[in-house]
C-alpha cells in the first residue's frame, strides 16, 4: 500500500489482563475485550476505528464507553451498534470527558439504542494523532430492588467521636440530579480504591472528588458520586453522598451498604498501580469505620472488599488493600473497644509468645512523634531495628520474623523489644524458638 493514499491499516489487540491501568472504567462498567481494526491518517486528521467483544443480549447495557490514553478536547467520538439479529445501526454521536491530572479521557454514550446491542464499534476522530485504546466497557443496569419507606435505623449507644469530615460544600460537590433513596437498614460495609484518582493533600483531594463525581454523574448517569466517603493519602476524609442513603458502588448490592473509597491505585498487577496505604489513610479508615459501626450498629466483621460480591468482576480494592481487610476488621473492633483514638502510649506484649516464625507487636501512639522499636538479645546487643521514623497519632501493628539486621535467623532464646519515643520508653520480653 503506497504512502500517497495517506491511509494506514493496523491491528492492535488490547490485552485487558495485562499491565494497563483501566481502573477508572472498571469502577463504573463491566470491562469487555476490544481491538482496533483500522487507523487512517487523512489530510485533516486521524481516524481510529475499533470494535468491542460481544456480550449477551440479556445484559441490556444502558451505555458503553472506551478509555483512551490521550487527553484532549480536539477529538470526536462516534458509535454504532450490532443487535442479536445482525443489524448494524448507523453512526451515533458520542461524548468525551477528560480525566483530570492524567493523559486519559473517556468516550461514551448512554442511549436506548445500547439496550438491544450485543457488540459495538467506535470511531475516534482526532486532530492531534492516534490515541491509544486502553479498554472498553458496558454500563450494566442495576437490577437490585430498592425497598420503599423511611429509614428504620437500629438505635446504637455510640460514644465514639466522629472524625473530621470535609463536607460536600467544602469540596465543591454538585447537587444530586434526582432524589436519593434512604437505607431501610444497615448490614454491609465495603472498601474500594479509586484506581486512577489519587491525592496527597486536601487541595488535590477536592479536585479528585469533583472528577469522580463527573465520572459517576456525567458519564455513568448516576444521581451523584457513588461512594459515601472518600479518604486521601494524607488521611483527609470527604463526604460523598450522605451515608444514610443508598449509594452506587457495588452492582446489585447497594441497599444497606455504606461504601468507602481510598484515593490511589493499589493493585500491582496493573501498571502504575503499586500504591501502599499510608499510615494516615490507614488510621482514618479505622476511625471512620469504627464511628460508622457505632453510629449504625454494624459488626465490623461484615467489612468486605468490592471484589467479594458476586457478579462484580473487579480487582477493587486492589491486592495491597485487600490483603489488609482482616487486619482492618480487628483494628476497627479494637478501636471501638478502646472508645476512640489513643490518649496515651500503650505497648502490648508480642503475640504469639513464644514464637518460631513470626510475632506481632501492637502499640498506640497518642500524638505525632518519632518512634523507635529495636530488638535486643539477652546480652543487650542490638539485633534489629523494626521502626525508626515519625508516625502519626494512631494504632499500629509491627511484625518480627526472628531475623537479624543482616537477614540471618537468630538463635533460640530470650530477646527484648524496646519502644522509645520522646519522653517515653517501654521494654518487653519475648522468646524465639527455632
Amino acid at each position: 500500500m503506497s504512502r500517497s493514499n495517506k491511509t494506514l491499516f493496523i491491528t492492535l489487540i488490547v490485552l485487558l489482563a495485562g499491565g494497563l491501568l483501566y481502573g477508572q472504567l472498571e469502577d463504573i462498567s463491566r470491562i469487555i475485550p476490544s481491538h482496533v481494526f483500522q487507523a487512517e491518517k487523512l489530510e485533516d486528521g486521524f481516524v481510529l476505528t475499533g470494535r468491542s467483544g460481544t456480550y449477551l443480549s440479556e445484559d441490556r447495557p444502558e451505555g458503553v464507553a472506551v478509555l483512551l490514553d490521550k487527553s484532549t478536547l480536539e477529538m470526536e467520538a462516534l458509535f454504532r451498534f450490532l443487535d442479536v439479529e445482525g443489524n448494524l445501526t448507523g453512526w451515533v454521536q458520542g461524548k468525551l470527558i477528560n480525566i483530570p491530572d492524567s493523559e486519559r479521557s473517556i468516550i461514551y454514550i448512554r442511549d436506548e439504542i445500547c439496550k438491544t446491542s450485543v457488540m459495538f464499534e467506535y470511531k475516534v476522530i482526532s486532530q492531534v494523532g492516534f490515541p491509544e485504546i486502553i479498554t472498553a466497557g458496558i454500563f450494566l443496569p442495576d437490577l437490585e430492588e430498592y425497598p420503599e419507606g423511611d429509614v428504620t435505623r437500629k438505635q446504637a449507644d455510640n460514644d465514639l467521636p466522629k472524625p473530621v469530615i470535609i463536607s460536600r460544600t467544602e469540596w465543591g460537590a454538585r447537587p444530586p440530579t434526582h432524589d436519593y433513596s434512604p437505607h431501610p437498614y444497615y448490614i454491609k460495609l465495603t472498601l474500594h480504591h479509586a484506581a486512577g484518582f489519587s491525592a496527597d493533600n486536601i487541595d488535590e483531594g477536592k479536585e479528585q472528588l469533583r472528577a469522580i463525581q463527573d465520572l459517576h454523574q456525567v458519564v455513568r448517569g448516576w444521581s451523584d458520586i457513588g461512594y459515601h466517603f472518600v479518604v486521601d493519602k494524607a488521611g483527609n476524609i470527604y463526604q460523598g453522598r450522605p451515608e444514610t442513603v443508598i449509594g452506587a458502588h457495588v452492582l446489585d448490592n447497594n441497599t444497606g451498604n455504606i461504601g468507602v473509597c481510598v484515593l490511589g491505585c493499589y493493585h500491582p498487577p496493573e501498571l502504575y498501580c503499586g500504591d501502599w496505604l499510608t499510615d494516615a489513610t490507614t488510621n482514618s479508615l479505622v476511625a471512620l469505620y469504627a464511628w460508622i459501626s457505632g453510629e449504625y450498629n454494624y459488626d465490623p466483621n461484615v467489612l468486605k472488599g468490592h471484589r467479594d460480591y458476586p457478579y462484580n468482576d473487579t480487582s477493587c480494592p486492589g491486592n495491597n488493600v485487600y490483603e489488609k481487610l482482616s487486619w482492618f476488621r480487628d483494628e476497627i473492633e479494637r478501636y471501638m473497644e478502646l472508645g476512640g483514638p489513643p490518649l496515651e502510649f500503650i505497648i502490648s506484649r508480642n503475640y504469639p509468645n513464644p514464637f518460631n516464625s513470626i510475632t506481632h507487636i501492637d502499640y498506640q501512639v497518642p500524638i505525632d512523634n518519632h518512634i523507635n522499636i529495636t530488638i535486643y538479645d539477652i546480652m543487650g546487643r542490638e539485633v534489629k531495628t523494626l521502626m525508626d521514623q515519625v508516625q502519626i497519632k494512631g494504632i499500629y501493628t509491627i511484625d518480627w520474623n526472628g531475623q537479624s539486621e543482616y537477614g540471618e535467623f537468630v538463635s533460640t532464646g530470650v530477646y527484648f523489644f524496646q519502644f522509645t519515643s520522646n519522653g517515653f520508653s517501654d521494654e518487653k520480653k519475648m522468646i524465639f524458638l527455632k
